[in-house]
């Protein structure tokens, strides 16, 4: 009997060093987190120590609403773009917005989980702490709106005339289907827009490569009460005054603007608020599920609408156009990125008249799986117009056996709030521009020289 209590005292004694120590050994039971008023329930909960308590790092704020990313050598990084917090464990450290905060990191390891103390959370911008008197709850209030939808409102409301704006996209696109190459296309878009009544004016630079080939592009566009004006390459091509007019009609479409607005109200589940001195901090998330759904919702939206039916001109659908000349033409026209395909002409082809269905818009037998999403935009307090916006997206897409992988960042500015002139479209650019159906039959010329050549 002494040989087996020697050997259960020697087990007890070996085990204590395998136990967390530090901090964690003063602690008590575990404790109930809640952040903004929701009860946050998983394996790592706070707990009190020293008189202190102590709350998981990512559970809290993934709750409260931060982008939350780790990094393989246990890093943990918090952000709304707004206020960033970077805890690094092997550095022992805690870092604001770039800057080496007087606190230690870790405090305690407990349940292989980081925990930062209340004391420290409740410095930081747009947080408080409170600790419950019989120390069974630590409740975690931040700054974040709590009506989303009425915010969204308000902010639709706001009496945006005019804005210019500046935006760049950077997006790489992969196949699995082996005879597909990648393709990355940077962009930069500068635009000027007035809302009421509605014109615009835009200028666009876009680096493609394509299979191991380079396409530089500028190109720009017009749309204004004189007409809708497209820089194809070295020429202008005036647009169809049918789907001008049908352009400039949009922004006075109260039923669809309308259904545009309870669209938005559907979809604010992911959407975080946060509220500083001068400004709001809108983020979102999107899961698949979500994502599906607002797929769904869109969909019926454009189905119902009519916006969805291609404008062709009628001078463009009576010219005869051959099957080789297509093909060509549809090369062309995709390396300038023009709007006016042949995939238009297929698709009206395809629709009956007053009947769009989802195969002919192409939605049916898309698979979507979103492996990341998160946009981030400040909102100037006063007059809740956007300041800037950002984005990440990591998208894959199955159609039959091929899946399409998708990477997007895009990063924009907003400036000149009700403040830009009139926009009109420039003398010589309305005196030397050429008419789709006039562009149509020089890249068939174009084609035909080249087929010559050829023989």
């Amino acid at each position: 009997m002494k040989k087996i209590i020697t050997w259960a005292l020697a087990f007890v004694f070996a085990l204590s060093f395998a136990l967390p120590h530090g901090s964690a050994a003063a602690q008590s039971s575990a404790m109930k987190l809640v952040v903004d008023g929701v009860e946050v329930t998983s394996y790592e909960q706070p707990f009190m120590s020293h008189d202190q308590v102590l709350i998981p790092v990512e559970d809290l704020f993934k709750e409260a609403g931060y982008k939350v990313a780790k990094d393989k050598s246990g890093k943990v990084n918090v952000t709304n773009t707004y206020l960033t917090v970077d805890f690094n464990a092997a550095a022992s450290s805690i870092e604001v917005d770039g800057k080496k905060a007087d606190t230690e990191f870790p405090l305690t390891l407990q349940n292989a989980g980081n925990y930062v103390s209340g004391e420290f959370l409740a410095t930081l911008e747009g947080f408080e702490v409170e600790v419950s008197e019989d120390q069974k709850t630590v409740t975690v209030t931040t700054n974040r709106v709590q009506d989303v939808a009425a915010f969204l409102a308000k902010s639709a409301a706001a009496d945006l005339k005019s804005v210019s704006s500046a935006l760049t996209m950077d997006m790489k696109m992969e196949s699995s289907l082996e005879e597909n190459e990648a393709i990355s296309m940077l962009m930069d878009i500068k635009m000027e827009q007035i809302n009421e009544p509605l014109s615009f004016y835009t200028i666009t630079k876009a680096s493609t490569d394509f299979a191991g080939e380079a396409i530089e592009d500028v190109s720009s566009m017009y749309l204004t009460k004189d007409g809708y004006f497209q820089q194809i390459g070295d020429v202008w091509v005036k647009h169809d005054d049918e789907l001008t007019k049908g352009l400039l009609d949009l922004s006075t479409q109260t039923d669809l603007l309308a259904q545009l607005e309870e669209l938005q109200k559907k979809f604010t589940k992911g959407v975080n608020i946060f509220e500083y001195d001068d400004v709001y901090v809108m983020t979102q998330t999107i899961s698949n599920e979500e994502f599906a759904s607002m797929m769904e919702e869109v969909t019926s939206l454009l189905l119902g609408s009519g916006l969805t039916e291609p404008v062709v001109s009628e001078d463009v659908k009576a010219t005869p156009v051959t099957e080789e000349a297509k093909t060509e033409e549809t090369k062309v026209i995709e390396e300038v990125a023009v709007e006016a395909t042949d995939e238009a002409v297929v698709v009206e082809e395809e629709a009956t008249e007053g009947e769009i269905t989802e195969e002919v818009i192409g939605l049916e037998g898309l698979d979507f799986n979103i492996e990341e999403f998160y946009v981030v935009s400040t909102i100037d307090k006063k007059t809740l117009f956007p300041l800037d916006t950002s984005a990440v997206a990591n998208i894959t897409m199955t159609v039959d056996e091929d899946t399409i992988s998708i990477k997007l960042l895009l990063e924009g500015t907003f400036s000149n709030f009700n403040a830009v002139k009139e926009i009109k479209v420039p003398a010589d650019v309305i005196k030397k521009a050429i008419s789709m159906e006039e562009y149509m039959k020089q890249l068939e010329l174009e084609f035909e020289k080249a087929e010559a050549l050829k023989k």
